[in-house]
């Protein structure tokens, strides 16, 4: 845990805002019987969609505002932008109904195509070279990890990551039954240590290792590779033998109409295995983090902190059996397209 009092000044600088705020200060006043009216409605105002629904503060009524959107709405559109604002002012409301005269990225047309057919969009060859990446043993991996701005232990920068459970399901060869290895830290000392040596224990010494957004995991382990440089060495090895799942559907390779724009776990999972997080108690990261901090820094009863431990080992174990099933779904599809 953290040594010693926090020392304020370590954490935040002393700026003086004054003639910021008294500028800011003079807009608002007129603004203000605006803005009482308009909690005095018992209704509230017809105002149309735009990106002020976002800026500079999500709205809280964008559900309802924007409920009137179907499912393959041009928002949908892959880094779509100020093109999907310019289709709905046309309007053009479904992807299946953007003329062929706009001007689409190859993604986006695919999006269009899929919409269209209701058909996912297969690259058969690409996805046939991606799956050969996979070298066995192959090891499926995920991190949690949480960031405080005032740091819980020692050594640590406001808002560091800090890895608190990982889950690994190792495939010794295809087909084979996986073996599952988890950590998961007990909340009293900084579990970054022995994070390091029981994910080292159970990580395969060959073979790849299968994440999802290698982007996060390689940010994870270069932070404590900086912190605990003996680890150095094999974690610098480990990230050579990355091959991240995301890729296949990020790079649409393979999307589904269902995925609605999205290449996250959570919307290929289920287009492709019908297993989903919907289930869970805990159904996200950002879920679990806060759910650990919870039980194991504040005041909870022991059979509460029992029960979320629980539901972060069925959150973060699906995780990386989940990859196992989106591989073996692509492994089928390859095949029926390949025969």
């Amino acid at each position: 845990m953290r040594r010693g009092a926090v020392d304020a000044k370590k954490f935040f600088k002393t700026v003086n805002v004054t003639k910021e705020v008294s500028g800011l200060s003079r807009e608002i006043e007129p603004q203000l019987e605006d803005m009482f009216a308009t909690i005095r409605r018992k209704q509230e105002p017809e105002i149309k969609i735009g990106p002020h629904c976002s800026n500079p503060y999500t709205c809280p009524l964008t559900e309802k505002c924007w409920g009137f959107l179907p499912p393959d709405s041009v928002f949908n559109l892959y880094y779509g932008g100020k093109k999907c604002w310019r289709l709905l002012q046309e309007g053009v409301v479904n992807l299946k109904d953007i003329p062929e005269d706009v001007d689409l990225t190859e993604r986006q047309t695919i999006q269009r195509t899929v919409a269209l057919t209701g058909q996912p969009h297969i690259d058969a060859k690409a996805l046939t070279r991606f799956l050969k990446r996979l070298k066995y043993p192959v090891s499926y991996l995920d991190f949690e990890t949480f960031n405080t701005a005032i740091p819980l232990f020692d050594g640590l920068k406001p808002y560091q990551q800090v890895p608190f459970q990982f889950s690994l399901h190792r495939v010794a060869a295809q087909g084979a039954k996986p073996e599952h290895h988890s950590f998961l830290a007990d909340g009293k000392v900084d579990p970054r240590p022995d994070f390091l040596n029981r994910l080292r224990d159970g990580i395969a010494d060959k073979g790849s290792v299968v994440v999802y957004n290698r982007t996060f995991e390689s940010s994870v382990l270069n932070n404590l590779s900086a912190a605990f440089p003996e680890h150095a060495g094999w974690i610098e090895k480990v990230k050579r033998r990355f091959v991240d799942l995301l890729k296949p559907f990020q790079n649409f390779i393979y999307y589904h109409p269902n995925q609605q724009g999205s290449a996250s776990i959570k919307s290929v999972l289920p287009v492709l295995t019908g297993h989903s997080y919907a289930n869970l108690e805990i159904k996200e990261g950002g879920q679990a983090s806060m759910e650990f901090l919870r039980v194991h820094f504040g005041d909870v009863p022991e059979t509460e902190r029992l029960k979320v431990r629980a539901q972060l080992e069925r959150y973060c174990g699906q995780d990386t059996e989940g990859m196992i099933w989106i591989v073996d779904a692509l492994r089928r599809i390859v095949g029926a397209n390949c025969s």
